[in-house]
Parts: C-alpha cells; structure tokens; sequence
C-alpha cells in the first residue's frame, strides 16, 4: 500500500468533509467533519502518514474501534465507523463539543473536591464497564478524558482504547509497547512488564484523582528515567502535604491507589472513587436494613459480604451519597408518577404482582411494592444482571459467585425467597408465551418453569461467523426478547447478527445480518425492535423476514427499549429521555425528561418502569 498523502481541510475521506484540524498526535491527526450521508458533525481520526504500510499501527487503530464499540457504556466515546479508504485509515467517532481534562487542568489548575470527584467518578464507571469486558485501557491520562460543554453538567468521555488489551493477554511486550501510556500515569507492572489487568487502570487512576486535586502530576521529576524510578520504587506522594486545604483522610485513598503491588490496590475504580468521596467529606456511602441471608460457601460468603458494604438505602446517609433510583411513568399522560431511591447501579427490570430490579455491581435484588411503594434489598447470589418473571417465579442470571461461574436463580416473586438454582453463565434471561430463557456465551438455554427442580431444558449453540476470530469466540449474546412467535437474541458491535429460534425445540429458524451495533431488543406489536447506541437509533424489523422497516432517530444515548401500554419505550442514557414511539407510525409521539443515567426499561399495562443509574 502506497503511503498515505497528507490531509488538509477540505478533503473528503469516506464520505467525511475535513472542516478544521482538533489534534495531533504520534498514531495520527483527528479532524472536525461532516458525515455527508447523515449531514451529521463527527471527529475523525486518521492514521499518520507513514504509519499506514505499518501493519501493526493499522490493526491498532481498528481494534480501537471494534473495543470502543464492544463497551456499552454513557462514558465511552461513541464509534460510528472505522475501516480504510483512499489510503486512509480512520475512525468516526462522536464530536464532543467542549474540551478535554488536560486542558481544563491548565486553565483552571487544581479543581474543587466535589468537582474533581465528578468527573473521576466518571472515568472510573467507564473503565469498570470496559474491565466487566475483560478490557484493560493501559493509557488513562487527562487528555483522554473529553468533556461535553453542551450538557447541564460536565459528562466526561473515556477515548484512546488504541492500546487496550485482554486482561487475559500475558504475551511478554517490549519496552516500547509497555510504556505506551503516559509515563505521569503509568503503573509501574507495565514498566516492568509484568502481566497487566485493571488494577493497572486503578493505578492511573489514582494518578488522575491526584493531579486534579492538587493540578500537579504524583511525580514531578526532571527527567523520564527518574519518572520510572518514582513509580516503580518511590512511596505514593500525599495530597494533603501539597494541598494544605485537602484533609489527610485522602492521603490513605491514594497511597492505596498507587500501591506498587497490583494486590494491594483496590479492585475496581469504583471502589477507589467511593473511599475518596468519603475521605474528602462529600457523602458516605449509604447502609443496608437488613443483613443479606447467610451465604451457602466461602465465596458467596465474599459476594455476600461486599453487598453490606456497597449496597445504597435511600433512607441513610446524607443526601448526595450517590444513588441511583426507579421511576415510574404514567404511558398516559407522559408524567413521571414516584421515583424509587435504590442503590447506586440498578439495571434489569422486571414487572409482576412486585416490581422487581437488579443491581450488578453490588450484588443486590430490589423489590418494590407498586402499590404502597414501599422497597426491599435483598442479597443476591452472585452479581445479578437480568430478570424475568414468569408464573409467580422471578428468574434472575447472575455471574458468580465464582470468578468464573454463573447462575439462574429462582425466587419468590412476590416474597423474594430463593427456590434454586441452574449453573448457567447468562447475561440476559427472558420469559414469555410458556417459557424462559437465558443467553450467555456463545449459547442459548431453555430453562424449565414446570414444578420440579429448575433446570436446563435444552441449549441451543450459536453458529459463530466464519472464520471465528477471537473477538468472535469471546462475543457474548447481550440480549433476548420472546414474542412474535420466536425467541430472538442478538451479539454487540463485533457480532451484529439477530437469531431467531424456536421457542420450543431450541431449533435456530433463521440468523438475520444486522446494519447496527445492537444494544437492547424488545419484541411486540408486530414487529423486533433494537436500539443502536453508538448511531443513537432504534430500528423496526419484520419478524416474518427481518427485513428492516423503519430506522427512528432517537438520539441521546439509545439504550433499553420496551413495547407495552401501546407504544414503544427507549431509554437514552445521555440525554435522560424515555422516548415515546408509535409502533404503527415509527412517529416520535414524545419525549419525557427523566435525566441522564437511564439504562433498561420495562412496560406494563399501566406504568412504564425505568432504571437511572448513580450521576
């Protein structure tokens, strides 16, 4: 392949007009342009002149666009395509009109507690999600963290996963590639070369909270060998000695955050903001009523334990303690009837006599009372991301309790009591027309809902595309829907194939090409409905053949969507809208402030349910 030419405003590459030039850096050049298909303002980035003959920095940049995309999440920056053209490499991806956190740092220096925590809080829910993918960033510096100027509040996107790896990934590297990130943020495994898994990303982390809360970097030094030397054998710095207003309690935070041992650094990102919101005064995590059930083992013991401590009540605590909530929609009149505080990350939703919720993260079941509204927390086992209820029984999957176990539980629908249990790995259940389901990786299950023992009635195995690349075999079917006489299930933005199956043998009717990054699925009212998060899109398909009737532009984030109460419900995670569609029409019927967070939503006869995560 000849070497690129040089790019200049003006140009047009794959249908993308080069308006002015945001950046520049080693891999390459990222243009403001415009999507002459959609008229629509994007960022595209463009490999270097030079680097396009080089195999390897080509596969770096396509990969950080089939990562990005694999990542739902409010916080990673949207991919709307990648691939080559003209001798150009490229990726499109959303304009974020603002600026980015170096530059706030530069301009503002050292920013307010509360500020800082916001928007760190921010970059450590993105990077979770991308660990819960088995992904690890490796190059977390302020200059990846872009800012929206065009929200209410600062919304904070994670960008750059060019050299985002498998956690899994032990294949030794030279020096060049383990130094890749910014040496002021970079731990001190991926100097030594050591195996790299998040905690490398907690570390940087650390590095982050600490240059926005004293608008300098940990390590100050004169020279990159004596950056090195400080990461790799120097104590933690403390903030509190640079920054007399800050309070000591931080200290320990960060000494935490940049152990030299991966061990003894927190586990998550999460974790790490939580204990720095508290040390720095601004809310303690809220605590539990009610102690969770004895666990049945040593691990559910762990699960159980890490429940009390992260699990929120809406009832303790001071009032911005984060936490995330349920609300209740009138489908009527489009006004929000109750707004339920839960935990900080409540997701799956499923409607029955009792509204019930999951909570991922801190491993906990919500049951709401729709009539009294009054709310119960539950332990759950393991860490619980999809429900479903079906005659007078909630089916909950769940990874764990294990590292690497999963389960379908069943409980009581209507007094949460756990009935048993199926070693399944799921990450999305459905019930429906007789019988339940759950998706998990790369299979299908039929699950019982007879009296007996639950168990696995059958599996149906996901033909992978050929040829399988490795992205292709870790792909994980993320959503499930049963109506319209099948079951549907759909892969992510790597496997973007819907599968329809019979619902009683299991039997896979047909496997239907998909021309969207699929998100979330809902079948009703005659058609499949799918949201595309990354075009910020719900599309209608016809179960008869899949064929696609409608694309509707929803915008803001696309995320869960829901049929019922006569009409289609999306809910968009950044704009924090559920958006009311007409099925017949495809017409955008209204639009109700619900505010940014949403994730999944359910419809019944009479209330739309969704969930809004901790802002």
């Amino acid at each position: 392949m000849a070497t690129e030419p040089q790019l200049s405003t003006g140009d047009e590459v794959a249908g993308y007009t080069l308006e002015s030039l945001l950046g520049r850096g080693g891999m390459g050049e990222v243009f403001r342009a415009v999507d002459a298909h959609l008229a629509r303002a994007v960022a595209l980035k463009v490999l270097a002149p030079g680097l396009v003959d080089d195999e390897a920095s080509r596969e770096r940049i396509l990969r950080e666009s089939q990562l990005a995309a694999s990542i739902d999440h409010p916080n990673v920056i949207p991919v709307y395509a990648a691939g080559e053209a003209d001798g150009h490499v490229y990726i499109a991806m959303r304009l974020v009109e603002g600026s980015d956190l170096r530059s706030v740092l530069r301009r503002d220096g050292r920013l307010e507690p509360a500020r800082a925590i916001a928007l760190v809080a921010q970059v450590a829910s993105a990077l979770d999600a991308a660990h819960a993918r088995g992904l690890v960033h490796r190059d977390v510096k302020p200059s990846n963290v872009l800012i929206d100027s065009q929200q209410e509040r600062e919304h904070c996107y994670l960008a750059d996963f060019g050299i985002t790896t498998t956690a899994s990934d032990l294949q030794p590297v030279d020096v060049s590639q383990r130094l890749l990130g910014t040496l002021a943020y970079v731990a001190p495994e991926q100097v030594r070369g050591d195996p790299v898994d998040a905690r490398a990303d907690v570390y940087s982390l650390g590095c982050l909270l600490f240059e926005c809360l004293t608008g300098e970097v940990p390590f100050v030094r004169d020279s990159d060998i004596a950056v090195v030397f400080a990461h790799l054998e120097e104590p933690p710095p403390r903030p509190a000695e640079r920054v007399g207003e800050l309070p000591s309690e931080i200290d320990a935070v960060i000494a935490r955050a940049l152990a030299k041992q991966p061990e003894d650094r927190y586990a998550t990102c999460g974790e790490l903001v939580d204990d720095a919101r508290r040390a720095l005064g601004l809310g303690e995590p809220q605590r539990p009523r009610r102690r969770l059930a004895l666990a049945l083992g040593v691990a559910l013991l762990v699960v159980a334990a890490a429940a009390i401590v992260l699990a929120l009540r809406s009832d303790s605590g001071p009032a911005e303690a984060p936490t995330g909530s349920l609300v209740r929609i009138d489908p009527a009149s489009g006004s929000v009837k109750a707004t339920y505080r839960l935990s900080a990350h409540p997701a799956a939703v499923a409607i029955g006599p009792q509204v019930w919720v999951t909570d991922y993260r801190q491993s906990t079941l919500w049951r709401i009372d729709p009539r009294t509204g009054a709310q119960t927390s539950f332990g759950a086992i393991g860490n619980p991301r999809a429900a479903a209820i079906i005659g007078g029984l909630l089916y909950v999957g769940s990874d764990g309790p294990s590292a690497a176990g999963g389960n379908v539980t069943r409980y009581d629908a209507l007094t949460g009591s756990r009935v048993d249990s199926v070693p399944v790995v799921p990450c999305s259940v459905a019930a429906g027309d007789g019988v339940a389901y759950a998706s998990g990786c790369p299979n299908v299950n039929r699950l019982s809902t007879g009296p007996g023992k639950l168990r696995q009635v059958h599996r149906t195995v996901i033909p992978m595309p050929a040829p399988a690349t490795a992205e292709h075999v870790r792909t994980t079917l993320f959503g499930l829907a049963i109506g319209e006489g099948a079951v549907w299930a759909i892969g992510d933005a790597l496997d973007r194939r819907l599968f329809k199956i019979d619902p009683r043998s299991g039997r896979v009717l047909a496997i239907i090409p998909l021309p969207i990054a699929p998100q979330r699925i809902a079948a009703g009212e005659g058609a499949i409905w799918i949201t595309d998060a990354i075009h910020d899109v719900l599309v209608k398909l016809d179960p008869a053949n899949g064929r696609v009737l409608r694309r509707i532009a929803v915008s803001g984030g696309a995320d869960g969507v829901a049929v019922g109460a006569g009409g289609v419900w999306v809910a968009t995670g950044i704009a924090g809208q559920v958006v009311h569609i007409d099925p017949t029409s495809g017409r955008i019927v209204g639009r109700i402030d619900v505010g940014p967070g949403l994730r999944e939503i359910a419809a019944g006869p009479h209330d739309i349910w969704v969930t809004r995560d901790a802002i």
